[in-house]
C-alpha cells in the first residue's frame, strides 16, 4: 500500500488517474477509489463522467495530510478537541489506578526511550 498525493487542474488530474488505472496491470499499481480524497473548493467541476466524481470530496479548510491539519481552520480544531477528549479520558482511567501506578504509566507514555547507545 503506498500513498500518492497528485496535484493540478481537474482535466490533468482525470487523465492521470486515468493513465494509472489504465496501466495498473503494466505497473502493479492499483487505485483503491473508496479511499481515494480530491480536495477542492468547487466540486461542481468535476464531470459526473470523470473517474474523480467517484473520489470523496474534501474541502481545503478540512484536509489533512497523515491525519494532522493542513490548514489553520475547522479541521485544527477538530483535530485539537479530539486529542483533548482523549487526554481527558486518559485521566479519568489514570484516577481509578494507585497514585504511583498511574504516575510510572504517564511518565512512560510520554516519555522516549532512551537506548544505551545514545547514553
Amino acid at each position: 500500500m503506498v500513498d500518492v498525493k497528485l496535484a493540478a487542474d481537474i482535466q490533468t488530474l482525470d487523465t492521470d488517474v486515468n493513465t494509472i488505472i489504465s496501466r495498473s496491470a503494466d505497473t502493479g499499481l492499483s487505485l483503491n477509489i473508496s479511499k481515494c480524497e480530491i480536495i477542492t473548493d468547487d466540486p461542481s467541476a468535476i464531470s459526473d463522467t470523470s473517474v474523480l466524481s467517484h473520489f470523496m470530496k474534501v474541502s481545503k479548510q478540512d484536509m489533512t495530510l497523515l491525519g494532522a491539519p493542513v490548514i489553520k481552520g475547522l479541521s485544527q480544531d477538530a483535530s485539537l478537541q479530539h486529542k483533548i477528549e482523549q487526554l481527558e479520558k486518559a485521566l479519568q482511567r489514570l484516577s481509578l489506578l494507585h497514585s504511583h501506578d498511574a504516575l510510572v504509566l504517564l511518565k512512560n507514555s510520554l516519555s522516549m526511550c532512551v537506548s544505551s547507545a545514545d547514553s
